[in-house]
């Protein structure tokens, strides 16, 4: 007759320690598709806001591509991709907005019952989708970000005196101002080019207080290189000016975007890239 293998009893201590791990597995809660990590909303209002910022997405992509209001003319892709094409600042997340689409219709189209989803977004997915839509629809605007005291020049002044602010302050660009408005602007660049046109045998003999900023300003081949911005023009907007083919050297901010307007603040292509 054969006998039952004897076991050594299980150590308590073991015991316990497996009957724990047991426990917490199951009493862990599930990870939702999507970014992955633990969730602190209910699903349901992952869902909910999940929904409810890709509608708003979608009816704005509309407004921007211009489908009227044929919603469906296009795929929620197709209406990203064409609006990728216009705008560099949609570009940059056409990606992951491609990604939600799809995540949508899997949270929409393909159930399993009446409350049960293949795919539910993650409140890492929900919290970047809302704040890339704030990011494209509510953009940042210029002022109070860029607002700033703007160093301008006259013609009537001496070179003496840019050079000092040049050592001084050490910004490269001067906008320069007449009674009727904006002149053009003087920059280290132009100064440089100007200096070096007046060398005579390898030296440089002029008298800095007899030169005039407007003289100095009719041989900056920069000096047109501006844009003019309201204070109600968006960050994204100053982007895609920069990133024209024409190219600029900065952008003046005044109340209304008018030349003749005292600036309020200035932009230069490197403030938009430290801001991004």
């Amino acid at each position: 007759m054969a006998q039952n293998p004897r076991t050594e009893p299980e150590p308590e201590s073991e015991r316990e320690g497996r009957d724990a791990a047991r426990d917490e597995h199951e009493a862990a809660p599930s990870r939702s598709s999507g970014v992955p990590g633990a969730s602190n909303l209910p699903e349901e209002e992952r869902i909910r806001r999940f929904e409810e910022a890709y509608n708003r997405i979608d009816r704005e992509l509309v407004d921007l591509i211009g489908t009227g209001n044929n919603r469906r003319k296009h795929s929620f892709t197709a209406k990203v991709r064409i609006a990728a094409n216009r705008q560099r600042r949609i570009a940059r997340y056409a990606d992951f907005l491609i990604e939600i689409g799809e995540l949508r219709n899997a949270l929409v189209h393909n159930r399993t019952g009446e409350d049960f989803y293949i795919a539910v977004p993650s409140e890492q997915t929900v919290l970047e989708l809302e704040r890339i839509e704030k990011k494209f629809f509510s953009p940042e605007k210029v002022i109070p970000r860029f607002e700033n005291e703007v160093v301008t020049l006259a013609p009537e002044q001496t070179l003496a005196e840019v050079l000092e602010l040049l050592r001084d302050d050490g910004y490269s660009r001067y906008p320069v101002y007449a009674r009727e408005g904006f002149v053009g602007l003087l920059t280290s660049n132009g100064i440089a080019r100007w200096a070096a046109g007046h060398v005579r045998d390898r030296r440089l003999e002029i008298d800095l207080e007899k030169v005039r900023i407007g003289e100095v300003l009719e041989e900056d081949h920069r000096r047109d290189r501006v844009a003019f911005v309201s204070r109600d023009t968006t960050i994204d907007d100053v982007d895609e000016l920069f990133n024209n083919r024409v190219p600029i050297e900065a952008v003046l901010i005044t109340p209304s975007g008018k030349p003749h307007e005292k600036p309020i603040g200035m932009i230069c292509a490197p403030d938009v890239a430290a801001f991004e």
